[in-house]
């Protein structure tokens, strides 16, 4: 008897689906996006896709953008390097790995013009002079340009340190003393060699937690604010496009902002 009424109860529905035109649901593992039309052969993108990996120009000097934890690799844009890759996977169905090229602040454009990577995602300000030598995406984040000093200045000539290769200009008199990395600027601020620092507001959050000698955000450069962009070599449209198509993904579902959450 069960059995007689799960089966009438059965036809029963394919007759209200039937009247109502409702089609019965897809199974989740059968589900997927459309793919992107494939690219031109020979293109940044085409080599990509056929070396299955993306090599990603990113800094470990800075955090919280890239920088070394526990034996790896962290930070915002190590993170955003990660999704974007992801996402490139399933515009163009390939299950693509990642290779990390290491660089600093002054080896960002060299790098990425001259093939050593695919995409650069390491704290790279939009600049005219940059986006004349490489591509550069839509901007992912914008952030102030700060000057931190130390609580005790005793030089009537302040010294001013800034990154080498980064941008920015700390708007007040003093000699400028420009290191190679963030490691060596906290060195300097802990031995009192350096008043003030020029950076990034994310950066200069760091820089005060990590520095022995007490130092505080100062002013905010408003002039200077930075907004940063994945970088591309020139002459790889279909590369820049398929990043910024990821980025406005990563935007609207609501993955780019859990990734500043996280860091920033």
């Amino acid at each position: 008897m069960s059995t007689k009424l799960s089966v009438m109860a059965m036809l029963a529905l394919l007759g209200v689906a039937r009247q109502t035109g409702a089609q019965p649901e897809p199974n989740l593992y059968e589900l997927d996006t459309q793919a992107q039309k494939a690219p031109p052969p020979s293109s940044a993108l085409d080599r990509v896709l056929k070396s299955l990996y993306v090599r990603v120009c990113v800094r470990s000097d800075v955090a919280p953008f890239g920088s070394f934890s526990q034996g790896t690799l962290a930070g915002f844009d190590i993170d955003l390097a990660r999704e974007i890759t992801n996402q490139l996977g399933i515009d163009y169905k390939q299950a693509l790995g990642l290779e990390w090229v290491v660089v600093d602040a002054e080896q960002r454009i060299k790098r990425v013009a001259d093939g050593a990577c695919d995409l650069v995602v390491a704290d790279l300000s939009y600049t005219k002079e940059r986006a004349a030598q490489i591509g550069t995406s839509k901007v992912y984040l914008r952030t102030d340009k700060v000057l931190v000093g130390a609580k005790r200045i005793t030089r009537k000539m302040p010294v001013i340190a800034k990154l080498a290769g980064a941008t920015g200009d700390a708007g007040i008199p003093g000699t400028t003393k420009e290191l190679r990395t963030y490691q060596e600027i906290i060195h300097a601020m802990d031995n009192g060699e350096v008043d003030y620092v020029v950076t990034d507001r994310p950066i200069a959050d760091h820089l005060i937690r990590s520095t022995v000698t007490p130092f505080q955000v100062t002013k905010t450069l408003a002039e200077n604010a930075e907004s940063y962009v994945v970088g591309v070599a020139k002459g790889s449209p279909e590369l820049l496009a398929a990043v910024n198509r990821a980025l406005e993904d990563l935007a609207r579902n609501g993955r780019l902002a859990l990734i500043a959450r996280r860091w920033l």
